[in-house]
């Protein structure tokens, strides 16, 4: 997928971000949303890719786990731990969906993985999180989506 595909992956990601935890939290919307997200996310996979090629199969949930990451910025309490939940998660995704892709006859993308331990292995350390921090952390998530 070209560049340009994955910045506008990467917008779409940030917009959705935006409904997610929002007060007050009910499980039947947050439900809704993390589930409208996954399907929008599909969609766009579809139509901005090539189905025909494997690197697409985790793609809407690469997307997701971004998205995830994003949203934990939000959050008004326990943002560490949920932000290292979904960068967890984020590194979960990629990291099986490469060992899938390594079956297939593809690299695997170590420069994406250490770029997203590296960042897991960093907000271990952070005792609160300002908006400077979130903002300097947004924009590492979208270099690491983007250029790798």
């Amino acid at each position: 997928m070209i560049p340009l595909m994955n910045a506008v992956a990467c917008l779409l990601a940030l917009a959705m971000a935006q409904f997610f935890w929002r007060r007050p939290i009910r499980l039947f919307k947050e439900a809704f949303f993390l589930l409208a997200a996954v399907v929008v996310f599909c969609v766009y996979a579809y139509f901005s890719g090539d189905m025909n090629d494997p690197a697409m199969e985790s793609y809407p949930f690469r997307m997701f786990a971004l998205a995830l990451c994003f949203s934990t910025t939000a959050l008004p309490v326990k943002r560490r731990r949920y932000l290292l939940m979904a960068q967890v998660m984020w590194f979960w995704v990629e990291f099986f969906g490469s060992v899938s892709l390594f079956y297939h006859g593809f690299d695997m993308p170590w420069t994406r993985l250490l770029a997203i331990s590296v960042s897991v292995f960093g907000s271990t350390f952070l005792s609160r999180i300002s908006q400077g921090m979130e903002f300097a952390l947004m924009a590492y998530w979208i270099a690491v989506w983007v250029f790798f």
